[in-house]
């Protein structure tokens, strides 16, 4: 996909201009076992070129990976920068050190490099967003396997091949932050693979804004 990659700290102090205090961010860290933990969390602030602070993620949420947010963990951070394009901001650090006042939060090493990608530049991401799929009365289970500014890839149950046909106009729901977000697709392409259904759909017009809450949910969310 599209993406700007910035690699010194001056640009990067320039760039973390737009991520602003109190955004809400991702942050993931690996166990030694290589079991990959995903957390919601705050962005606090930066001093450029130095270090980043980072809110400490609901305790009741991290379970047995709480012990791993310690100093010397690498950890990936996850962002939207409001106000740049309406772009995901995404990077590599190390903790480099756990503070409990005024509030607990972890300072990160300032990043080499960081990696932004534009909602309305990318071609296709990549994920496995959760939804549901809806024909007239008819609902069922499902899952996004990509996603674009057009439209997206989704596998349901073979079960559902005789009522999930080529020209038919489904309803996507997906469950975002605050709400659930739906919007129509027609299915160009269905085909049943392994015991499940694989449709290929194209997004109806006008639908500009909700399709963007997608595909930036999608890139949240990216492996």
């Amino acid at each position: 996909m599209p993406t700007k990659q910035v690699d010194t700290k001056e640009g990067l102090s320039k760039e973390f201009k737009f991520l602003l205090a109190g955004t809400p961010v991702n942050i993931d860290i690996v166990s030694p076992a290589g079991q990959k933990g995903r957390f919601r969390t705050i962005f606090i602030g930066y001093l450029p070129e130095q270090f980043l602070l980072i809110q400490f993620p609901e305790s009741n949420k991290l379970g047995n990976f709480g012990q791993y947010f310690v100093q010397g963990s690498e950890v990936i951070v996850r962002g939207l920068i409001e106000g740049h394009e309406a772009s995901v901001i995404a990077f590599s650090s190390i903790i480099r050190q756990t503070l409990s006042t005024p509030t607990r939060m972890m300072a990160l090493n300032f990043p080499s490099k960081m990696i932004i990608h534009n909602l309305r530049s990318t071609k296709r991401v990549l994920t496995e967003l959760t939804a549901s799929i809806k024909v007239k009365e008819d609902s069922w289970h499902a899952k996004l396997t990509d996603v674009s500014l057009t439209g997206c890839h989704i596998e349901a149950s073979e079960e559902q091949q005789d009522a999930l046909v080529e020209g038919e106009t489904i309803t996507i729901s997906i469950e975002g932050d605050e709400n659930q977000i739906s919007l129509k697709a027609r299915i160009c392409n269905a085909k049943a693979s392994e015991e499940r259904l694989k449709l290929g759909c194209q997004f109806i017009s006008d639908q500009d804004e909700l399709v963007e809450k997608i595909v930036r949910m999608a890139l949240l969310a990216e492996k």
